[in-house]
């Protein structure tokens, strides 16, 4: 391994470290308002939702809500509906997975 891969690699992991640090740092010993506390507390499900949300809408390039083409409508709301009633994170990755295989097997 040459210098300027080492450096590349240890770059990479500080500008990786630092982001994560430096807020808990800079927050070990401060007051946040139970307000923020509780808006903060959204975001990671917010966050989540979008990214899976322009998953599941877009098929080929293109916006498709018609659940003929795209072979992903189906599945996630199957799996939306066993991810509510079940309550069980395995089971719905599990029924999420099979049914995306299936759909995009028979389209």
């Amino acid at each position: 391994m040459d210098d300027q891969t080492l450096w590349l690699i240890l770059g990479g992991g500080l500008v990786t470290f630092l982001p994560r640090w430096l807020p808990i740092v800079a927050l070990k010993n401060a007051r946040i308002p139970i307000w923020f506390q509780k808006w903060m507390s959204f975001l990671p499900v917010s966050i989540f939702s979008a990214l899976i949300a322009s998953d599941i809408f877009f098929w080929e390039g293109n916006v498709s809500l018609n659940i003929l083409d795209n072979a992903k409508l189906l599945p996630s709301l199957v799996t939306a509906v066993v991810a509510y009633y079940s309550k069980n994170m395995i089971l719905s990755v599990i029924v999420g997975i099979v049914g995306i295989s299936l759909m995009v097997w028979v389209l």
